[in-house]
Formats: structure tokens, C-alpha cells, sequence
């Protein structure tokens, strides 16, 4: 049996995140969820809820003086809002 090698989202999701960053990013994912709902709402189908879980969780970090951690999941939150967007645009524009 071999192992699967995790990427960086899902390393995030399993390191061991301290009681601030658990709340920052259960906020921020009912946060995306809220968003999620709305565009599906107008026809969209997006994901809003794993990047701002992840940008959730680097700012909870930051509280925990984890700098590294926080600067990671901040950069990788960012990236995937961007790409939410983007994402948004082009199924509105296929439509």
C-alpha cells in the first residue's frame, strides 16, 4: 500500500491548529458557505467556503503567534478567493 503525498491545502487542514485558528476558520467557512448559498442562488455552483476556511484559519493563527502557518494559509486563502472570482466571472460569461 502506498501512501498519497497531501498538498498544501490538505496539509493545512490536518496540522494541528490551535483553539483561535479553529474559530477564525469556522468563521470564515459560514462566511463562504453564506456566499456559496447566495450564487447558487442566481445559477452559479462555486466553492467560497474552503478558501475563506483556510484565510480563517491564517488569521486565527496570526493570534497564536504562528507567523509561518498564518502567512501559508493567508497566501493560500487569497489565491483561492481570486480564483473563486475568476471563476464567477467565467460562468457568468458562458452563460
Amino acid at each position: 500500500m502506498t501512501m498519497k503525498e497531501l498538498n498544501a491545502a490538505e496539509i493545512e487542514q490536518v496540522s494541528g491548529a490551535g483553539i483561535f485558528a479553529d474559530i477564525a476558520g469556522a468563521i470564515g467557512g459560514a462566511i463562504g458557505g453564506i456566499v456559496d448559498a447566495g450564487t447558487a442562488l442566481g445559477g452559479l455552483n462555486t466553492n467560497a467556503t474552503d478558501p475563506a476556511t483556510t484565510l480563517g484559519k491564517g488569521i486565527g493563527s496570526i493570534f497564536e503567534l504562528n507567523f509561518i502557518g498564518a502567512i501559508s494559509q493567508i497566501g493560500t486563502g487569497i489565491t483561492g478567493i481570486v480564483e473563486f472570482g475568476i471563476d464567477v466571472v467565467s460562468q457568468l460569461k458562458n452563460r
